[in-house]
């Protein structure tokens, strides 16, 4: 939202550029400023309020307020996968499955290392309670049996796991991995949404703004898809660190009862109202062709007195632009009138008559 001397050395070399050659036109001697007691013709527009300049405004994408990334929790061949993107989906529906064959065989195989160690107790049990076995090896037995036991059940808890369930009713929202494809542990296979949640709009912003942003700020979003209609918001959650590929810090701007139905991935600017006010929070918006001089963030415009009718050459703190017109953080209020046309014929104190329609030619 604000910038360094360069920037606003860039900023005022634009406004600079613009003046001149607005200055430059009309058919008005130059001399007329010279003259003393000359009433000289001037274009002039009023200070005007800029209720938006402090706010924090960025694009993002819709998603939906509950998502999450599907996958199986071993690795194997994708056997089948039910649904495609935008699909449906209910809680408890199987939506993708791995081949089995491997996983049958190992659960096949402690199936049997199960049914031995348990003979090997049953075995040694009477033995033992006549002598002929020790305590010891009963005791082993009946450990290995324990072990034999433990590894059957995590082979077929693995083997539940060879299929990816809805977690609740929803939409499929992406798709990551086809049929037969090898996917390793933990590789996402689908991403859905929980159809109860809602959407919001995710925006990266700079460290600046979220320092002067609160959860529950007031926001309004634009959408392209909607051409531009404005819907109303509030800032959801804000991400306690930094992107580190970006940078930015991820905040999710939850969208109010939107009166037509949105869908993940669209595309919008959000504009947010910040708890804490910034350097533009009292700022004014004049027309860039206003300026006559300026170094830095300083600059010089000449205000109109329309008592009687005579102008002030006055010094005034500049910061970004806005569209065409420039704004002004100090020095100027709304409503005082600024010469935009004609300023490099002036001097401090000079009478001027302001026109609408008034061209100034050297």
């Amino acid at each position: 939202m604000s910038g360094g001397p360069h920037k606003a050395i860039t900023v005022l070399s634009l406004a600079l550029a613009l003046a001149l050659g607005l200055g430059a036109c009309g058919d008005q001697p130059k001399a007329v400023a010279k003259q003393s007691g000359q009433t000289i013709p001037v274009r002039a527009e009023k200070a005007l309020p800029a209720p938006n300049a402090d706010a924090v405004t960025a694009y993002g994408t819709v998603r939906p307020d509950s998502e999450a990334r599907l996958s199986f929790k071993i690795g194997g061949l994708i056997r089948n996968i039910a649904v495609d993107q935008g699909d449906s989906i209910t809680k408890g529906q199987i939506l993708a499955e791995l081949d089995t064959s491997e996983i049958d065989s190992h659960a096949a195989r402690a199936a049997l290392a199960v049914e031995k160690a348990k003979r090997d107790v049953e075995r040694l049990a009477p033995l033992a309670a006549r002598g002929f076995a020790s305590v010891q090896r009963v005791e082993d037995a009946r450990t290995a049996l324990d072990d034999a036991r433990a590894l059957q059940r995590g082979i077929e808890f693995d083997r539940s796991m060879s299929h990816i369930t809805a977690p609740a009713d929803g939409v499929v929202l992406m798709r990551q991995a086809d049929i037969l494809e090898m996917v390793g542990v933990g590789t996402p296979i689908l991403t859905v949404s929980s159809g109860i949640g809602g959407f919001v709009l995710k925006a990266g912003l700079g460290d600046r703004d979220v320092a002067r942003i609160k959860i529950g700020d007031p926001a309004s979003i634009r959408l392209d898809a909607f051409d531009g209609e404005e819907l109303q918001g509030r800032v959801l959650r804000m991400a306690a660190s930094s992107d580190p590929r970006s940078g930015t810090f991820e905040t999710e701007i939850e969208i109010s009862a939107p009166h037509r139905p949105l869908s993940s991935g669209f595309m919008g600017e959000v504009t947010i109202k910040p708890g804490i006010a910034g350097a533009y929070a009292h700022a004014v918006a004049i027309p860039a062709s206003a300026i006559l001089e300026g170094h830095g963030m300083k600059a010089s415009i000449f205000v109109v007195d329309p008592a009687n009718s005579t102008v002030q050459l006055r010094r005034i703190s500049v910061g970004k632009l806005q569209g065409e017109h420039i704004l002004v953080t100090e020095g100027l209020t709304e409503s005082e009138i600024v010469v935009t046309a004609g300023a490099a014929y002036l001097r401090d104190g000079a009478r001027v008559s302001v026109a609408r329609d008034v061209a100034i030619t050297p």
